[in-house]
């Protein structure tokens, strides 16, 4: 089912390479990742610093990131969240309601929740493990109702 159908409202191409895309429910503040495999680290930070500018002009708080087929290299995960993820919340703030798709491997899902969660004062990161992209895009859209 594709992102239209589930938000029922406008979604923008925000990114786009071989490995990684992302949109952006404008109208609902929320953006969609999607993982193909293995991110090489061109494609990693360039889809990053393209929704950091994003996140920036529309304020959002909102992130589906579904990382079922995801993989990185340890910097580039390192960068995300050491350098990018620190940049993001000085300029949007730190309330954000992200819902994860993960891969099977539990060690790597808990790691990267641990260490996102480090990173925010308590009450601020919301984190919601779905596996499912409709029900993860409906549980952003009432998150704050």
């Amino acid at each position: 089912m594709s992102i239209t159908a589930i938000a029922n409202t406008k979604v923008t191409e925000i990114y786009r390479s071989s490995y990684i895309n992302a949109d952006l429910i404008t109208a609902e503040g929320i953006f969609i990742i999607e993982s193909k495999g293995h991110c090489p680290s061109k494609d990693f930070r360039g889809l990053f610093q393209e929704v950091g500018q994003h996140a920036k002009k529309y304020q959002v708080g909102k992130w589906f990131l579904d990382l079922q087929n995801f993989s990185a290299s340890p910097e580039d995960i390192d960068w995300v969240v050491d350098e990018w993820i620190p940049k993001i919340t000085k300029a949007i703030g730190c309330k954000h309601h992200i819902a994860f798709t993960f891969p099977e491997n539990v060690i790597y899902q808990f790691g990267f929740s641990r260490r996102l969660n480090k990173l925010f004062p308590s009450g601020c990161l919301h984190i919601m493990p779905i596996a499912d992209k409709v029900h993860a895009v409906r549980w952003l859209q009432e998150c704050d109702q």
